[in-house]
């Protein structure tokens, strides 16, 4: 009798089954109640070392208290390990969910709340010295109806075998390439790991900028360069929403004042036209901010975001001493955003502040305007990622800027009013 026959003999009774990372899972009837089964891949069964290590998690299983894990038992004969069953619950894997209902994606918090239980779940296998590895949507499970995280098995478990690529043979997009190299897996290979199941979650949608930028550093091919716990990485994505939240609470006054300007314009008159000789250019000052400026290449970068070389060198300085020369680098990083954001932002309002939009219907210049406020977002919280400072500060920052952009376009706006009378004048 070969595997295959085996596992139909064993699975008598059973409904719908879902391949999984180690193997097959499905719900059993046994005396009129439904088990949640995981029969092991045979090509696994047959590895000694990865025996060992199940049998050394169903063990360590009995001691995990998180929420977020599920618990099981062994199902064995006298070849050994060839299954689990779980602990009672409806279940199915997230691979599965977002197959029979994708659009769960954009109900309220499903996302935040699922990365957050993935981030603090991991932080506390951490905290036991465990790394689950692989969070493939289909080796995360969910309980159905709330869609609720549940972890099985953790690959920590099984890195004595002689290959990883021979257990994560499929799965090797969401694996760390340190790990399918053949290091020993760490928390920076699970935050490779879940970055790479956030994509997942947004295949079928716009990925928002707070989780594109995280992703994009927790995904690093060098473990050295992501973010180095998983609180780090909720912090992160905190941070992001925070900026662009306090951002939307400008933009939405700036909304305002686009519409009050629109109307301003269609009703004042284009003034008279005066030419102007224009003074000889000064001869340029050299630039200490240069538009080809990259923040994350300043040597105080170290400074600004407290790290150890530096602690080391200021060591001996006062405390003063230290204040001071912190303040100086928060000013400079204030004026290195306030530049870049300047030049982004007048980019950015002059694709509205023009003929062709404040001649146009309300409804396309409001339309306009949304767009402008998504990308001044964006920007924001790019640059705010770049210079390490604060919501508060790059909020302020942000909205004095287009308070002061958007008064100087008003200036040179040209008004349309006079042009139609002028029209309306040589038609008479």
């Amino acid at each position: 009798m070969n595997y295959e026959e085996i596992v139909e003999t064993r699975n008598g009774n059973l409904q719908h089954q879902e391949k999984v990372l180690y193997g097959v899972f499905y719900k059993k009837l046994v005396d009129k109640k439904y088990q949640n089964v995981i029969d092991i891949r045979q090509d696994l069964m047959d590895s000694i070392l990865f025996a060992e290590g199940l049998r050394r998690e169903c063990e360590a299983n009995k001691e995990l208290t998180d929420p977020r894990q599920l618990h099981f038992v062994a199902n064995e004969d006298s070849s050994g390990i060839y299954g689990l069953r779980l602990e009672q619950g409806n279940y199915q894997t997230f691979s599965q969910l977002l197959e029979e209902n994708p659009a769960v994606v954009a109900s309220k918090d499903f996302v935040d709340v699922t990365v957050r239980d993935l981030l603090e779940s991991a932080a506390w296998l951490h905290g036991q010295g465990i790394f689950h590895v692989c969070y493939a949507p289909s080796n995360v499970f969910a309980r159905k109806g709330d869609g609720a995280v549940r972890l099985a098995l953790h690959g920590s478990f099984y890195q004595a075998m002689n290959s990883s690529r021979l257990l994560y043979e499929g799965y090797e997009d969401f694996v760390a390439p340190e790990v399918l190299e053949g290091e020993q897996p760490d928390v920076r290979s699970d935050i490779y790991s879940i970055g790479k199941f956030i994509e997942v979650l947004f295949a079928q949608s716009s990925m928002p900028a707070e989780y594109r930028l995280v992703v994009k550093k927790a995904t690093h091919k060098n473990p050295e360069k992501r973010y180095q716990t998983p609180e780090a990485m909720l912090s992160a994505i905190r941070q992001k929403r925070g900026v662009k939240n306090s951002m939307l609470v400008g933009l939405v006054a700036l909304a305002v004042a686009l519409a009050g300007v629109w109307v301003y314009v269609q009703m004042v008159p284009e003034p008279e036209e005066i030419e102007f000789v224009q003074p000889a250019p000064d001869a340029k000052a050299d630039d200490p901010f240069s538009d080809d400026y990259d923040p994350s290449e300043d040597p105080y970068e170290e400074l600004l975001l407290g790290g150890d070389s530096v602690t080391e060198d200021v060591g001996e300085m006062s405390r003063a001493e230290k204040e001071r020369q912190m303040k100086e680098y928060e000013a400079k990083a204030e004026q290195i955003f306030r530049k870049q954001f300047t030049k982004e932002a007048d980019r950015i309002l002059s694709k509205i502040y023009n003929t062709e939009y404040m001649n146009s219907s309300e409804k396309k210049f409001m339309a306009a305007s949304q767009g402008t406020m998504e990308e001044l977002v964006k920007v924001q919280a790019e640059l705010a990622s770049k210079t390490h400072l604060s919501d508060e500060r790059t909020s302020r920052i942000a909205s004095e800027v287009i308070e002061m952009l958007s008064a100087e376009k008003k200036k040179k706006l040209q008004y349309n009013g006079i042009q139609k009378e002028k029209n309306e004048d040589k038609k008479k």
